[in-house]
């Protein structure tokens, strides 16, 4: 393939990328995230016509594009500010990093964070594009991957979210294969020697953060058996016609669930996953030919904290309610592994 074959095979691949960018967006989001975008012109803005058909639509914003002379960083802007106000369309999942290493200075420094991150994974993967845009304090990266002889996937990219100075990165669309490519290119950027999955995931990032920097109301984590205080409890309803059943135990379930998730807003996740793992009770020579029991029980919901709140109070649940449920958003996971413990054998306990 000649030179001026392969600039236009790469042209072509580009043109194709913005179009189909244009296409997936609402139309009612297409002029705000253009002009959040900043790369056309407030007159070349009002050239397009949003009225027409949005295949038509598209070849107008490539055709400006082109004549603009776009780059892939052009590109990759876009994608980031789409994705950046679309996160809730991502499937987002949390690591956290430890061990700080002598290089402390590149926590704060946004620039070298970038040229250490960059350098990193490009020493090792020369067909990749990797982008970063800042919003506020939050730095986000834009990683397209390829392999050898393989262009970079612009449209499989992955997406991490990062806060310089804190230990926590916010990630979607890691494959497996790139993983530890990506934790060596961030540990590299920002100081740290240790990094690990928090077992958080959900598609509400903004949730996310309130809970691994602990910016939610937290209430008092363990129940006690006390007096309920007086008026804790306000019925809905206020009637003199109506007569109020078992009024003590509403105010003691209220006080509870006071206790277990506070009254403020909660962050919002949209499942829990419990993997659990018992063995055979009975003699121990069947007990140890049989596979322990093993089962996955899942819980979903659009709010799931908010429904586990209301559990007690719409009696389908006793209250106070299990520790394994309202314990989600203190100890900053929603995937579980629950075991029993296992008990030494004879020959360990003699020894």
């Amino acid at each position: 393939m000649s030179k001026r074959q392969s600039i236009s095979t790469m042209d072509e691949c580009l043109a194709e990328f913005i179009k189909r960018m244009i296409l997936r967006m609402p139309r009612v989001e297409l002029m705000p995230t253009l002009k959040e975008w900043g790369f056309l012109t407030e007159r070349e803005l009002q050239s397009l016509d949003l009225i027409r058909v949005k295949d038509i639509l598209a070849v107008e914003v490539v055709n400006i594009c082109e004549s603009r002379k776009a780059s892939m960083k052009h590109a990759a802007d876009l994608d980031i500010i789409y994705t950046h106000g679309n996160s809730k369309r991502k499937n987002w999942e949390v690591y956290q990093m430890s061990i700080q290493s002598d290089s402390e200075a590149n926590l704060a420094d946004v620039w070298k964070i970038k040229v250490h991150f960059k350098k990193t994974v490009q020493s090792v993967l020369k067909n990749v594009t990797i982008h970063f845009k800042e919003f506020g304090d939050a730095l986000w990266i834009r990683i397209a991957w390829g392999r050898d002889c393989v262009n970079p996937n612009q449209y499989k990219p992955t997406f991490a979210m990062y806060h310089a100075q804190t230990p926590y990165v916010f990630v979607t669309g890691l494959a497996k294969t790139h993983r530890q490519l990506f934790y060596q290119g961030l540990l590299s950027a920002t100081g740290y020697g240790h990094i690990q999955e928090m077992e958080l995931k959900s598609r509400c990032l903004d949730s996310l953060k309130e809970i691994v920097f602990k910016q939610f109301s937290q209430p008092f984590q363990s129940y006690q058996s006390r007096s309920v205080p007086e008026k804790s409890f306000t019925p809905t309803i206020v009637d003199t016609k109506v007569v109020y059943e078992n009024i003590k135990e509403k105010e003691r379930v209220h006080h509870v669930m006071l206790e277990s998730f506070g009254e403020g807003p909660l962050p919002k996740l949209e499942y829990a996953v419990y993997k659990l793992e018992t063995s055979f009770k009975g003699e121990t020579s069947i007990a140890n030919k049989i596979e322990p029991f093993r089962c996955i029980v899942k819980f979903s919901s659009p709010h799931l904290l908010e429904s586990f709140r209301t559990l007690a109070p719409s009696g389908l649940a006793e209250a106070p309610i299990s520790n394994l449920l309202t314990c989600i958003p203190h100890r900053g996971r929603n995937l579980f592994k629950i075991s029993e413990k296992k008990q030494p054998s004879s020959s360990q306990a003699v020894h």
